[in-house]
């Protein structure tokens, strides 16, 4: 699938929430071409480009233009008009461009004010974020992304997910049942053998 990264939250998760550190992107598109995806997008908006200041301190710009150039960066358009700064909203960007490439948003926001926006879109949101932290230069996304009864890590960023096996609940009536094959619980006891029903057992007894 196609990672979708949202800059400010790996930015300032990289920076300690104090410094917009573009090195931050650069770990975690790393990450994702090291796996193999060919198809990952960073949102920045356009203002990034501007000088560190005070108020808005940010480290390793040139990241920013390097990546811009290998066609995985995209500024956000921004403006300003009377010396204030008009941005358009990048998170609208975000779920719009990964839900109609079916990919998938790398964040730690849980956007719900868009997931409250459509339908469709909060089932995206819920299924498809990923989120993540960073230990010193090395990004760690969760190996179990939707909780611990949802697919792997590596299943959820697959395009085309495997499905696990079903596990069935156990069967109440244990080996007591007569359902046998067509019994729609798991009899552990019966393991890859044919499910005959108790009937059957005791009639092939009695032949």
């Amino acid at each position: 699938r196609s990672p979708i990264i949202r800059n400010f939250n790996v930015c300032f998760s990289h920076g300690n929430k104090e410094v917009f550190s573009c090195r931050g992107i650069k770990l975690a598109v790393d990450w994702f071409l090291e796996r193999g995806h060919k198809d990952v997008t960073v949102f920045v908006p356009a203002w990034r480009k501007e000088q560190s200041r005070p108020d808005a301190l940010i480290t390793d710009q040139e990241i920013l233009r390097k990546l811009e150039k290998e066609k995985i960066l995209v500024f956000t358009p921004s403006r300003r008009v009377q010396g204030r700064r008009v941005v358009c909203y990048d998170d609208r960007f975000i779920v719009k461009l990964a839900f109609e490439s079916d990919g998938i948003i790398v964040s730690n926001d849980n956007y719900r004010d868009l997931a409250n926006e459509k339908p469709e879109w909060k089932k995206f949101i819920d299924e498809r974020l990923l989120m993540y932290s960073f230990v010193n230069d090395k990004f760690m996304p969760p190996d179990d992304p939707l909780g611990r009864h949802g697919p792997s890590l590596d299943n959820f960023l697959r395009k085309k997910p495997i499905v696990p096996e079903h596990k069935k609940q156990p069967c109440p009536y244990g080996k007591k049942c007569t359902y046998g094959h067509k019994c729609k619980y798991y009899h552990p006891e019966r393991g890859n053998q044919p499910q005959r029903s108790v009937a059957d057992e005791l009639r092939a007894m009695s032949r």
